[in-house]
């Protein structure tokens, strides 16, 4: 042989071995996952089982979770292997385990990504630091100070009703008695308007604008897409940052950590100045203190506020567009719900401008709330747990220490274990025929708001603002879907939080880590009150 060639033929020979070696290198893997893994045994997914791809990336990708997970845990039980060392259970019996007090289940590196600002509630992954936070932050979103702020809500509500009512004179000049208006945007700017009075100092006056002139929107859903996108894969999580916000063709959460500092520095300046402070989250955030009783930095309080207005909102407007597409869809409810309404008002047990005690007497009301957070819930998404060293046993299946466990509550919240035989479908009265044992069981089923020491801390602002906002908007105004037509301002199909394309859906749903609706019109006209 020429050595001239030996070079060569040294590099194909190289070459081949490599490919080779890659080759068994995955063979070798994916036999290991389906085969021989602790969790080879547990049903899921091919490419789940097979630990190649990402079940959960395309998920997360594809905008689908809520439904797609649904169908696998109907296909293969209690427990669906989602990913290489990912599992899923809606057993209710496990939720005990998981998120109860004092479990040793900590977060896992998933929720890392959902901090504008490093050290956020929601991205502290110890059970010990959550703990001294959620301590140091607590009395700042207590009901009881919420209460005393009612009317801070009242005044974006006003913005709100004056907004309504100019769309409504703006469509009687064209000859119109009802105005055809976009509740998914619009409601968002209610919460973030809600959000800005309690947490910032100052509403944004976005209903006011009619519009987000602040650029909001793209910043949350920049946000939430990155970050649930970049915790499926926490190895990949920054390249995968760096995808979505190219995609998305926004900042995210550098441009909601801007907003947070620059909200944050008004109200230091106005402290600096003497001038006196009003009483909000803001005010009694700067009064938190760290273990060691030092008061909270000007920085930790940027980073509690700006994770409000990055969660606070998408939850409450979500909820609110849910609950209101749930009454106006089914004439019986809405002819139930109105009629208690109006039956308050005229025992004189409910006047306007409405405060919340109020609303929580409304039981029907409610009763519809609690079972919109069921079925519809904010965040479709699991909520993983690593599993603690010693491992567990959940849903009959022993898992090792380190597998990470999670539930999802759109998933949860579809089990006949759950609630009942009835459970896909939406009966409010299920919360008012329940005796005492049952309700308790549902109240500790349902976990819209997470369950355990790691509840949303904002839990108490969103159904504040719910249970104030909706019955107001039912009490003034008649609402319908706007019918879809070639003439209707609808550019997506109708698709429900099941995912299901109808054309009688008023609005196009999509579920990643919230599920979040769109293109909901309705057509509202003043009721004669």
């Amino acid at each position: 042989m020429d050595a001239l060639q030996l070079p060569s033929t040294f590099q194909q020979i190289s070459a081949s071995a490599l490919v080779s070696a890659i080759a068994l290198a995955l063979v070798s893997w994916t036999i290991y996952q389906r085969f021989f893994s602790p969790l080879a045994q547990i049903p899921g997914p091919l490419c789940a089982r097979f630990g190649v791809g990402s079940w959960l990336s395309s998920r997360a990708l594809r905008q689908d979770m809520g439904w797609m997970l649904f169908a696998e845990h109907e296909k293969h039980g209690a427990v669906v292997r989602t990913g290489r060392n990912t599992v899923s259970i809606c057993d209710p019996s496990a939720i005990s385990e998981i998120y109860r007090y004092g479990s040793d289940f900590a977060k896992t590196s998933f929720y890392t990504f959902f901090a504008a600002s490093p050290g956020t509630l929601m991205s502290t992954l110890a059970n010990r630091d959550h703990s001294e936070k959620r301590k140091a932050q607590s009395p700042a979103f207590t009901m009881t100070l919420l209460v005393e702020l009612e009317e801070l809500v009242d005044s974006c509500l006003d913005d709100l009703v004056a907004l309504f009512d100019r769309e409504i004179a703006s469509a009687a000049k064209k000859g119109s008695d009802s105005a055809t208006i976009e509740l998914a945007e619009t409601l968002q700017l209610l919460a973030l308007d809600v959000v800005g009075e309690l947490a910032f100092g100052r509403s944004f006056k976005l209903c006011e604008a009619g519009t987000d002139t602040q650029a909001f929107l793209p910043m949350l859903v920049s946000f939430t897409f990155s970050a649930c996108l970049a915790g499926t894969h926490a190895w990949a999580g920054p390249s995968l940052l760096l995808y979505s916000r190219f995609k998305l063709k926004a900042r995210g959460a550098g441009a909601l950590r801007e907003r947070a500092i620059e909200c944050v520095n008004e109200r230091v300046k106005q402290q600096a100045s003497g001038a006196e402070q009003r009483k909000d989250i803001l005010a009694k955030l700067f009064t938190a203190k760290n273990p060691d009783g030092s008061l909270y930095s000007t920085k930790q309080v940027t980073v509690t506020a700006g994770s409000i207005l990055g969660a606070g909102s998408d939850t409450t407007a979500i909820t609110m567009r849910a609950l209101l597409r749930y009454i106006i869809g089914d004439k019986k409810i809405y002819d139930k719900v109105m009629s208690e309404i109006e039956g308050a008002i005229e025992e004189g047990n409910l006047n306007f401008p409405l405060t919340y005690a109020e609303g929580t007497k409304l039981s029907y009301f409610q009763a519809c709330l609690k079972e919109t957070l069921r079925l519809h819930p904010a965040v479709p998404w699991t909520l993983p747990r690593v599993v603690p060293e010693g491992g567990a046993v959940l849903a009959g299946h022993f898992f090792p220490a380190g597998t990470e466990v999670a539930m999802s509550p759109f998933v949860v919240h579809r089990r006949p274990e759950a609630f009942g035989e009835d459970a896909a479908f939406f009966r409010p009265e299920r919360w008012l025929e329940a005796d005492a044992e049952t309700k308790k069981v549902m109240e500790r089923n349902l976990i819209t708001f997470g369950s355990g020491s790691r509840v949303c801390i904002g839990k108490n602002i969103s159904l504040m603002e719910i249970t104030k906002v909706v019955p107001t908007l039912l009490h003034k105004y008649d609402f319908a879907f706007t019918p879809r037509s070639p003439s209707s301002p609808h550019t997506l199909p109708g698709r429900g939080v099941d995912g299901v394309f109808n054309e009688k859906e008023p609005w196009h749903v999509v579920s990643q880590f919230f599920a979040i609706q769109s293109e909901f019109f309705v057509d509202v006209k003043e009721r004669a009150v």
